[in-house]
């Protein structure tokens, strides 16, 4: 398992998410990475924000306090959205291995965020932020296919490009 921390790393961008300092990655998952970025143009650059995370590390109780008190909320929000929250709130494999990671787009130097609320964001608004970078987002969803990455199924996880890689 590699160990990748805030910064670039063979051409891939990592900036762990918070409260994390570090991300943990699979080493075939990361040269796999490293392909699906060769294949984007030089105004496309690949973010990771997230991969292994065991559960009983020093986060793991924040994370499950974090989940739990998320869930009340989200189900609050959206209770038309109750069947998402093991989609959203599971921990889809981040703590099985590092082949399961989150990754952000970096455009032109600026890093697109299509969740300004993080998975509190509606659907609707999820649509209308993606809507103006549809191109970029396919482009970059399909490198990471070609390069054995599976994109997650549910919108609000895919536009937080969960994928994991299946080698």
């Amino acid at each position: 398992m590699l160990e990748l921390l805030k910064g670039e790393s063979q051409g891939v961008r990592v900036r762990p998410r918070w409260p994390s300092s570090k991300v943990l990655i699979e080493q075939s998952t990361f040269i796999k990475m490293i392909e699906a970025q060769s294949m984007l143009p030089p105004s496309i650059r690949l973010l990771i924000v997230r991969g292994y995370e065991s559960k009983s590390s020093n986060l793991g109780f924040f994370r499950i306090l974090s989940r739990w008190l998320g869930i009340r909320v989200f189900c609050t929000f959206y209770p038309e959205r109750k069947n998402e929250v093991s989609d959203i709130f599971g921990s889809n494999g981040h703590d099985v291995d590092g082949t399961h990671v989150d990754v952000s787009i970096v455009l032109n130097g600026k890093r697109l965020r299509f969740l300004p609320f993080g998975v509190f964001t509606s659907l609707t608004r999820q649509k209308a932020v993606a809507a103006e970078h549809l191109v970029v987002i396919h482009v970059v969803k399909d490198a990471l296919r070609q390069c054995g990455f599976e994109i997650h199924k549910n919108q609000t996880e895919s536009m937080q490009i969960h994928c994991d890689y299946k080698g």
